[in-house]
């Protein structure tokens, strides 16, 4: 009697087993299909649900992380693509931009120089207040806040706003005869402080998308504004692109490198698996 008890449960294991086996084969063969079609994030969540629910179903599990490695694959040959594709986009827009400036570097004394705008080449002795921009070779841009007058503002940021309230500002750079500096000649005292990257780029971004009127103000020991003129506009809108696109350019070159080592890694790896599944 012990015998057939044994013999029964034996046969039910096996038909739960085989059972489970099955449904394992057919969630992979889901998986498959929906690899197929492309779908492959619902092809994602199919496979992790087979380990999940069969986790005896070793050549079905092992099936599906190979299949993985393919849904993997196509993602980041579909980046390298889309990466390609951007990169002659934007170098293109490097290139076009280039021309709307010119590059202002001592190689004698600078390992990188800076773009500026065309309308400020030979610009000479500063004998007005306004702000300009420039980028570096690396793409940063830079927003400088000039001011000339009969007495100092010792100003140490910047503020934009537009006629509805809303504004921007620069972050507070204090006196350091570098990046902020100031003279005096003849009666009149120049101030120029100059912001890098984040500290400007509030005020970059917001110049660039509100239209119309910007009033500037210059935050010192006393108060000092004037509204952005049209010239200024021009050069900091400018700068902003280029810097953009310098930008993208160094981003879609490093997800370039990332998604072709990415890729011949994944190949590799499918090569070797698929050896391995043969045998």
């Amino acid at each position: 009697m012990k015998k057939w008890v044994y013999a029964i449960s034996v046969v039910a294991i096996i038909i739960s087993c085989t059972g489970k086996n099955n449904k394992a084969k057919e969630q992979y063969e889901k998986a498959e299909l929906l690899f197929e079609q492309g779908e492959y994030n619902r092809a994602k969540e199919v496979i992790d649900s087979i380990e999940i629910l069969y986790p005896n179903s070793f050549d079905e599990i092992k099936r599906g992380m190979q299949l993985m490695r393919k849904i993997n694959l196509k993602e980041y040959e579909r980046n390298l693509a889309y990466a390609d594709s951007m990169l002659q986009v934007r170098k293109a827009d490097v290139e076009r931009l280039k021309k709307e400036f010119y590059l202002e570097k001592d190689a004698k004394y600078q390992e990188e120089g800076n773009y500026i705008y065309k309308t400020e080449k030979n610009a000479g002795v500063i004998k007005r207040s306004y702000v300009r921009a420039q980028v570096s070779e690396q793409g940063q841009m830079m927003i400088s806040s000039v001011y000339f007058g009969p007495s100092g503002l010792k100003h140490q940021s910047m503020r934009v706003e537009a006629p509805d309230g809303t504004y921007a500002l620069t972050a507070v750079i204090p006196y350091d005869g570098a990046r902020n500096f100031s003279f005096t000649n003849d009666g009149n005292t120049t101030e120029v402080v100059t912001y890098k990257g984040p500290q400007m780029m509030s005020v970059a971004n917001f110049i660039y998308n509100t239209p119309g009127k910007i009033k500037v103000s210059y935050e010192g020991k006393r108060p000092y504004s004037f509204y952005l003129d049209e010239r200024s506009r021009k050069m900091l809108n400018t700068s902003y692109e280029l810097a953009s696109a310098m930008r993208a350019v160094k981003d879609f070159t490093r997800e370039q490198a990332i998604a072709s080592k990415t890729v011949e890694v994944l190949r590799r790896q499918i090569a070797e698996k698929e050896a391995e599944l043969k045998k």
